[in-house]
């Protein structure tokens, strides 16, 4: 976490910043190369900066000074997530997978500190999990038959290895449903994992409508996956 508590101009750059990232990326970047001195050099202004640059001008220009913001704070695990993300853009993997385990690491220092329980965090998460599941049209209900909906803390050392992002909301695991009914392929498991620990730091934890919209969402995300849809089909229809 960044050492220093993030005053309140700080706090407004950073969520001026979040507010354009996504419509206007140069005005993103413009707003937070504008920031007063004593606010420019708080972390967590110097990771909006990071995040501008990725979104105005692409990956590389971001890379030094995402290296020097994690340099100066080890255990700032956003900017970690974030400077993977751009190592794995630059084709940097092995670096990026090593950036991807500190953050799983970090990430569960930080729930065991402020209690995360799985045991109650999984009840309400299968619970709409099902609700979504039956929520749909049967032809595709009977087509999910005998695919579990798992729930797990968080991704595997051994997932994040292989490259497999440690904050990922839910996993589709095994051949999808046109390839298990193909007589050519050799059935093997099929499963859908949800990740609560993820979930619950993605959404607000005391907002129970919130978190189960994420659920949904994701579980909707995998099961699209299952069906052979790709990343920029899912992203259409508001599944991304």
């Amino acid at each position: 976490m960044p050492s220093d508590e993030l005053d309140d101009r700080a706090l407004d750059l950073v969520l001026e910043v979040e507010e354009q990232l996504e419509s206007n990326p140069l005005g993103a970047l413009e707003i937070v190369e504008q920031a007063p001195p004593e606010s420019a050099a708080h972390p967590e202004v110097q990771l909006a900066r990071g995040r501008a640059l990725v979104a105005a001008k692409g990956a590389k220009s971001a890379r030094s000074l995402l290296e020097q913001l994690v340099a100066r704070e080890p255990e700032f695990a956003e900017a970690r997530h974030v400077f993977a993300l751009v190592l794995d853009e630059l084709g940097e993997h092995e670096a990026a997978v090593r950036e991807l385990l500190m953050v799983r690491r970090l990430d569960q220092v930080s729930d065991e500190a402020e209690g995360f329980d799985l045991t109650a965090a999984e009840g309400p998460i299968i619970e709409t999990a099902e609700r979504v599941v039956a929520g749909l049209p049967d032809r595709f209900k009977k087509l999910l038959d005998g695919v579990p909906i798992l729930v797990e803390e968080r991704p595997s050392e051994g997932l994040v290895r292989e490259g497999f992002d440690p904050r990922s909301l839910g996993m589709f695991s095994g051949p999808d449903h046109e390839a298990r009914t193909s007589p050519a392929v050799i059935p093997a498991p099929t499963q859908i994992v949800l990740y609560a620990a993820n979930l619950a730091a993605f959404a607000d934890p005391s907002d129970a409508e919130e978190l189960e919209r994420e659920v949904e969402i994701t579980v909707l995300h995998e099961i699209g996956h299952y069906f052979g849809l790709d990343e920029d089909e899912l992203e259409a229809l508001g599944l991304g």
